[in-house]
């Protein structure tokens, strides 16, 4: 039985008969009943980055969102850098990976502003680098060792070249990697911070897709390669285990640069992957915070996760599918064949999970 509130309100009724020239007010109490209010759980809206990890997790963590703790979802696609800026100003609520030092300057300008919060880590055993190569190459000229080889005529001619300066595949245009390569008002970024901007020049590849597929099609034809890449992904993976493996030339240590940020002319030094919750989600759904300090993505998970992913995307789109349902498909095949999530949520939460994911 649902308990009510009884409330007593005064309602006045009008009389005015047709024959009768004066108005007369007749006042009586009338008793109802109301219903206690119920707080309805308002829509999360996921920050879409667009690269593979991070829309990997969204299709997890948005159907435990929905399914477990009964908040609908949805997302909103984009680069880091724009999604950022959403996530501040509350157009986005929740984002699965802010890489650090890559946005460390936005970053901590916002948390001091008191805007978004760190509510746990992502994407670990991570890494990046500027400056990857094919094993192939090195293996064919030993020397070629350091970014500082790209600088010497017999080096840059091993590579592709526009304008007599090695072609670099940079980082995506609107993720904070590219800062970190090209730089900004706090620092000169990479290239110009190792001396490079006469050696080196970049291109953007101009999606995450784009990348992997310059990539993986240079490997296959064993075509010299200077490029931009990350891990702990499928692409990396499949590069080490299936066609040769890659190497990372050498470059100034983090430790050489101010914070340690590559802006001023390092590596990238190990990330610190943040899920980052905009403050207002702290009062509308604290509940989250909880799970998502419970969230451990390795790479483990991500590889099952992304693995699935390639090899049933392209056979879910022939069938219609949009990339936002195929990344929740592989949210619902990676939720029914791993254990390792069940640990993040209450016993209430994992029983409605299992329970929806029983009907997929």
């Amino acid at each position: 039985e649902v308990p009510v509130e009884k409330q007593v309100i005064l309602e006045v009724i009008k009389e005015v008969p047709v024959e009768v020239l004066k108005e007369v007010t007749v006042e009586r109490i009338v008793e109802v009943q109301i219903a206690p209010s119920v707080k309805d759980k308002r829509e999360i809206v996921f920050g879409g980055l667009n690269w593979d990890s991070a829309l990997v997790q969204n299709g997890v963590a948005r159907y435990i969102v929905e399914h477990g703790y009964g908040y609908p979802t949805s997302q909103i696609e984009g680069p880091t850098l724009p999604l950022f800026q959403g996530l501040r100003k509350g157009d986005v609520d929740i984002t699965m990976e802010i890489w650090l030092p890559n946005q460390d300057a936005a970053w901590n300008e916002a948390v001091k502003a008191g805007e978004v919060i760190p509510v746990g880590k992502s994407l670990e055993d991570n890494w990046q680098s500027s400056f990857l190569i094919p094993k192939y190459m090195q293996d064919a000229n030993p020397e070629l060792d350091s970014v500082k080889d790209l600088k010497e005529d017999k080096f840059k001619d091993l590579f592709e070249q526009e304008g007599g300066k090695v072609l670099l595949l940079e980082c995506i245009a609107g993720w904070g990697c590219r800062t970190m390569q090209d730089g900004d008002d706090s620092g000169p970024g990479q290239i110009v911070g190792m001396g490079l901007e006469d050696h080196v020049v970049l291109q953007d590849p101009g999606t995450s897709g784009s990348l992997a597929a310059a990539i993986e099609g240079a490997f296959a034809k064993k075509e010299p390669l200077l490029f931009y890449y990350w891990g702990p992904t499928a692409l990396a993976l499949k590069l080490e285990t299936e066609m040769g493996g890659l190497v990372d030339l050498e470059q100034p240590d983090p430790s050489e640069c101010a914070d340690n940020s590559p802006i001023h002319g390092c590596s990238f030094p190990a990330a610190e992957v943040m899920i980052a919750m905009n403050m207002e989600l702290v009062n509308d759904a604290p509940e989250l915070i909880a799970f998502f300090k419970n969230w451990d993505w390795s790479a483990v998970n991500q590889l099952a996760a992304e693995n699935w992913h390639g090899a049933n995307s392209e056979a879910l789109a022939d069938k219609g599918a949009s990339s936002e349902e195929v990344f929740t498909a592989t949210g619902v095949a990676y939720l029914k064949n791993n254990e390792g999530w069940k640990s993040w949520v209450p016993a209430d939460v994992l029983a409605n999970v299992e329970a929806a994911l029983a009907k997929e």
